[in-house]
């Protein structure tokens, strides 16, 4: 039986210094495949630069280090043999760069491995000899067990042209608690970079109360130091300046305003939110939580009949909810009498081991 063509597995960058494995599939039938070569070529002008066979029962070729060069773009082709000496046609040739082992740091890592707060935002830098781009990086937070406990989900990269540096903030650190950090990053050839995971300490004071604020009477100077866990998050809106009432609510009634908080606000387990708002327009979105790993939670005020016998339209919310996975659903609020501009709303949302409550009432 004549052997088929085999397929040669499309493969990352990687670092000519050090050896590779080359693997690939094939359909054999009866014939033991005994042996494999392969070719490789560089693409700029095709010219063979290497072309070695090699004995073995493994659907695999290991290059040799220092074969080919970084910075270099090559097509590969493999063939195969069996134990008659019959040689297989020739495989689809797949391309691939040789680029120097980029790197990837932290350039912020806790002095002493002792984070002394609630939160930390950690910076790190990816470099890369020949240029080769950052496409996506994950950040994950491990506890002592080395069980992970939180992720940043994957974060794409727009210009990943090395040095490429950035930032991640993790909060609710626990005192007196061992964690351990690690970033991976991949380029856009698919090679993948890690920090490995690195270890540190927290202790801080009192970190159950994390809107505390300390007084503390420099009596003999005659002043007091004020002492707080408090974060300030910036936001971003439109229009900028925001539009303000009385210098106590941000006026979002105008289609196409809103405001926006991106940084230094994370969202994880169970947890209950607050919103208070009035003088609302009907059918909009009001509220929305989202994340690089596409899940969203939005709410939308929403005017409606309780039921068939009611006459009068009234005021609810609806929650619409799309998980990691791709699963949507939506929950809608009780239904309260529509209020007047002056009055206020509040909508309570409770997310309990991944359910959710809503509940909407009049101030």
């Amino acid at each position: 039986m004549a052997l088929t063509r085999p397929i040669l597995i499309a493969v990352p960058s990687f670092d000519a210094t050090q050896s590779f494995t080359f693997t690939f599939t094939v359909q054999s039938g009866s014939s033991q495949i005994v042996a494999n070569q392969l070719t490789i070529r560089r693409q700029s002008d095709n010219t063979i630069v290497y072309d070695e066979k090699q004995e073995t029962f493994k659907y695999e070729h290991i290059l040799n280090a220092n074969e080919l060069t970084n910075g270099t773009y090559y097509n590969a082709t493999i063939s195969v043999f069996d134990a008659d000496g019959n040689e297989s046609p020739t495989s689809i040739p797949i391309q691939f760069w040789c680029y120097t082992t980029p790197t990837i740091s932290f350039t912020n890592f806790p002095v002493n491995n002792l984070v002394t707060n609630a939160s930390y935002d950690f910076s790190f830098i990816y470099t890369q000899n020949e240029g080769e781009a950052i496409n996506s990086y994950v950040v994950n937070l491990y506890n002592a067990f080395q069980s992970l406990i939180s992720t940043s989900g994957t974060i794409y990269v727009q210009n990943g042209t090395p040095p490429y540096s950035s930032n991640y903030l993790f909060a609710g650190f626990e005192d007196n608690t061992a964690y351990s950090i690690e970033i991976v990053a991949t380029t856009v050839n698919n090679a993948i970079v890690s920090t490995s995971q690195q270890s540190f300490t927290v202790k801080y004071e009192r970190p159950d109360l994390f809107t505390l604020v300390e007084l503390k009477n420099n009596c003999d100077e005659g002043y007091i130091t004020l002492r707080s866990n408090f974060v300030i998050i910036e936001g971003t809106s439109n229009p900028d300046p925001p539009t303000y009432i009385n210098n106590q609510e941000v006026d979002l009634t105008e289609k196409g305003s809103w405001v926006e908080w991106n940084d230094g606000y994370s969202i994880s387990g169970d947890f209950l939110t607050r919103l208070w708002f009035r003088n609302p327009n009907p059918y909009t979105q009001i509220l929305q939580f989202s994340n690089t790993q596409g899940q969203i939670i939005t709410i939308n005020y929403m005017l409606g009949y309780e039921n068939v016998n009611s006459t009068d339209l009234q005021s609810y919310v609806e929650a619409y909810v799309r998980s990691v996975e791709g699963m949507s659903y939506y929950i809608f609020s009780n239904y309260i009498d529509t209020l007047d501009d002056t009055s206020y709303y509040n909508v309570w949302l409770t997310r309990e081991n991944n359910i959710y409550e809503l509940q909407l009432s009049a101030v």
